[in-house]
């Protein structure tokens, strides 16, 4: 594992963070729940399940604030990023 290097983070880039953070919870949860299954009156009122388009465009709003976030925020180097992706993968 990488040495974990202790990054000091002024009052506005939190702000940022956080408001990031808020934006990618949002997205979840409305994602969360737009993926339950309709009920018999949702699909009797004409609802239809989400495309797979309609699904992907938030996960990669998603994806996108995340790497935003890791970059510019938390100044993290692509080379980190790369690293901490892989160590997932």
């Amino acid at each position: 594992m990488a040495v974990q290097k202790k990054r000091e983070i002024d009052a506005q880039a939190f702000d940022r963070i956080l408001q990031r953070l808020a934006e990618i919870s949002a997205s979840a949860f409305s994602l969360q729940y737009d993926l339950k299954p309709l009920s018999a009156e949702e699909i009797e009122a004409g609802a239809e399940p989400l495309t797979q388009d309609q699904i992907q465009e938030p996960l990669e709003e998603i994806q996108n604030t995340i790497s935003i976030l890791v970059l510019t925020d938390l100044g993290a180097s692509a080379e980190e990023w790369y690293a901490a992706n892989d160590r997932i993968q």
